[in-house]
């Protein structure tokens, strides 16, 4: 699967705590570091989070992580870098 995001896009995110596999969501790593990725499983409140670029290995675990850290869930994006493309999620 290529990247649906691009470094640089705008996303729009609606703070929320509800999620579902396959959603995009901004996750609280710390209180100064964000991460955006894919949800693939969740079981009793814990979440295993994926990449869409299959050909990039993330150096962070991705797997077990508390669903309570999950800001909310990406509805569109704006990507310059794709001729000013937006894209609902």
């Amino acid at each position: 699967m290529s990247p649906l995001l691009l470094d640089g896009d705008i996303l729009f995110f609606r703070k929320r705590k509800q999620f579902a596999a396959g959603d995009i969501v901004v996750y609280q790593v710390t209180s100064e570091f964000l991460l955006v990725k894919r949800v693939d499983e969740i079981k009793n409140g814990v979440i295993n989070l994926i990449s869409d670029n299959q050909w990039l290995e993330s150096s962070l675990n991705l797997s077990g992580l508390s669903g309570d850290r999950v800001v909310g869930v990406v509805l569109a994006s704006f990507s310059k870098r794709r001729n000013f493309k937006f894209q609902l999620h």
